[in-house]
């Protein structure tokens, strides 16, 4: 069985790696024509500020509200490819809000904080007045790599949420797989070009003061050589109230794809996310 998982981990992360269009098809392979109930809700005056909004079935609702950012060293990313992360967050019972937003060379930091920010206050604010189905009250944050980043630094300066009338407390957890929380200096491309010259202090999560940090689950891959491990341990050494997970023979693209339905699903991954919404989110 360890042998099955990992030559499908390591097929379907190299068929991910590949670019955009094959994450496309990866994503109708396990969503199908799975589509949003409301798509490109505006959030901010630029094309990149959009958000699609997922409902789960009657069952469920009214519906907590989870909002997922997706990855891609933010220089890249469309909202539309991961309606397979939506399909398995509706089942669980939530209503899943996936925003795009603004990408280097475009803008750079904190641009795409300040973009998740808006996004977040948006959709708390949208459902509250127009959505009978989404309950009130905090919301979850999550997301992979690029964007596990962003669903922390955002609650992490507490800054980018006062900005849009919100606190941490409006955040009742923060789900981060395989995120980069602990990346200066800036020794790749990526980081250069998204963070220039900004200082530690700044962009770093593990350089605030994190005693305001709501509940976090933080799963990484024992074989990520993209972003490593570390970058989660060190994180769930300093906030206050942090699960951290391994998972063995996992790379980077191994817990994003772990969330898939068919070949992918891994519930090392799964059943940690499972339990740790049902503790931190009252679905009731």
């Amino acid at each position: 069985m360890r042998v099955l998982t990992l030559t499908t981990n390591v097929l379907v992360a190299a068929f991910l790696l590949t670019g955009c269009d094959k994450l496309g098809a990866y994503n109708y392979w396990q969503a199908g024509d799975f589509k949003p109930d409301i798509a490109d809700l505006s959030y901010g005056e630029d094309r990149r500020q959009k958000l699609d909004l997922y409902l789960p079935d009657e069952a469920f609702q009214p519906a907590p509200l989870l909002i997922w950012f997706y990855g891609g060293s933010w220089d890249s990313g469309d909202k539309t490819k991961y309606s397979f992360v939506a399909k398995r967050f509706t089942e669980l019972g939530y209503a899943v809000a996936i925003p795009d937003y603004r990408l280097v060379p475009n803008v750079h930091f904190p641009a795409f904080i300040k973009d998740s920010a808006s996004a977040i206050a948006f959709m708390k604010n949208y459902a509250n007045e127009n959505v009978d189905q989404i309950k009130t009250g905090p919301v979850v944050l999550a997301g992979h790599s690029a964007g596990a980043y962003n669903a922390v630094q955002v609650v992490a300066d507490p800054v980018y949420l006062g900005d849009v009338g919100l606190s941490p407390k409006d955040i009742a957890a923060i789900i981060g797989l395989s995120g980069p929380y602990d990346f200066y200096p800036y020794d790749v491309k990526a980081t250069q070009e998204a963070f220039g010259d900004t200082p530690a202090k700044q962009s770093q999560p593990v350089e605030m003061d994190l005693s305001h940090m709501p509940p976090l689950l933080l799963i990484t891959g024992n074989r990520d050589h993209t972003v490593f491990p570390r970058n989660s341990r060190r994180l769930a050494e300093l906030a206050p109230n942090a699960k951290l997970v391994e998972i063995e023979e996992t790379g980077h693209a191994g817990t994003l794809i772990s969330l898939g339905f068919y070949l992918t699903t891994n519930n090392a991954v799964l059943g940690p996310v499972t339990d740790f919404l049902g503790q931190h989110l009252q679905m009731n």
